[in-house]
């Protein structure tokens, strides 16, 4: 005698058809995720090598900023923004960082909350939050547009090593460890 087939139960069924949209949602979210950030790669890895753009911008503490004065100097430039996770995840190790750094490294934290909308008061809770030292540049969207496109703002962390003569020699893109970014800081030598 044979067994007769096995019939899906109610229950299984009602699974199945929760279960395979949630896994058909769970790889498309994969695949634009892994497209986004492989366009974002290619924009930050396309700045290597450009020289730093034209640009005069104010810290939070009124210091003027500009290309010319980042010059004789090696920098990084740290791009951060407020409601941004890995940006607050990674801000430990920044302001470790700033106390370790060489003295011929300056470090302007550049904030990308005013391209984005974000209004004062979410600046001055992350600013608060995130307790860094070293200045802090509100950045304008013709700045961000001369590193990685305006339309990319929102993708942070990321941190650019510039030279002395203003050349970026590396890109960072993502939450960094201080130890990652003292080894790309050989780079702008």
């Amino acid at each position: 005698m044979t067994a007769a087939p096995r019939r899906f139960s109610p229950s299984r069924r009602t699974w199945l058809a929760l279960l395979v949209p949630l896994l058909l949602l769970g790889i498309a979210h994969w695949a634009i995720t892994a497209g986004v950030r492989a366009h974002v790669d290619g924009l930050v890895d396309a700045a290597v090598g450009r020289p730093l753009p034209a640009f005069r911008l104010v810290d939070t503490g009124g210091t003027e900023w500009t290309a010319e004065s980042l010059r004789g100097k090696r920098a990084l430039l740290h791009f951060f923004r407020s409601f941004c996770g890995s940006c607050d995840a990674e801000a430990p190790g920044w302001r470790a960082l700033e106390a370790e750094l060489p003295a011929d490294v300056v470090l302007p934290h550049v904030m990308t909350d005013a391209v984005l909308g974000f209004a004062p008061p979410a600046h001055a809770a992350t600013l608060a939050r995130e307790g860094l030292v070293r200045s802090v540049v509100v950045a304008d969207a013709a700045f961000v547009d001369g590193f990685h496109q305006v339309a990319w703002s929102n993708v942070t962390p990321i941190t650019y090593v510039v030279d002395a003569a203003g050349v970026i020699r590396f890109g960072l893109r993502g939450r960094q460890e201080p130890a990652a970014v003292q080894r790309a800081l050989p780079a702008a030598r």
